[in-house]
């Protein structure tokens, strides 16, 4: 479970900002298909687990957030339909912009890489089941 480092509070700290910055970059990952959300979530609560016992039961009930934590803690692995959302914005949003936005071949080349990157990360990962959690 969380704990206070009170005792250390440089330290705690240094934990409370690289949880906040972590779950600013996930936000982002929202609404920015080449943002993954996943990890960045995780390491939140982890540097809330060292460092804030409010933050971290906070981001764990969080209606958005707290599904991908518990699910990733149960089983380690994201859910089906999980990966199907993420699989479809990924390719809308990078696949639209390098067909209709960009006109350099080597823009064009460098987001569908970053969509099959991220495709092969989603299949990669462990699907488990909706039961736990749906996002």
């Amino acid at each position: 479970m969380a704990t206070d480092n009170s005792s250390r509070p440089f330290t705690r700290w240094i934990w409370l900002t690289v949880g906040t910055l972590s779950l600013s970059v996930a936000g982002l990952g929202l609404i920015l298909p080449g943002l993954p959300v996943t990890p960045f979530v995780l390491l939140a609560a982890a540097c809330y687990m060292r460092s804030s016992v409010r933050l971290y039961r906070w981001l764990v009930s969080s209606r958005v957030f707290g599904p991908i934590i518990a699910t990733w803690q149960r089983e380690r692995g994201l859910t089906l339909s999980t990966k199907i959302v993420t699989f479809v914005l990924v390719w809308l949003m990078l696949g639209g912009a390098a067909l209709f936005l960009v006109e350099s071949v080597f823009m064009r080349s460098l987001l569908i890489g970053l969509a099959l990157v991220k495709t092969i990360v989603l299949i990669r990962l462990r699907t488990v089941s909706s039961r736990v959690s749906r996002i």
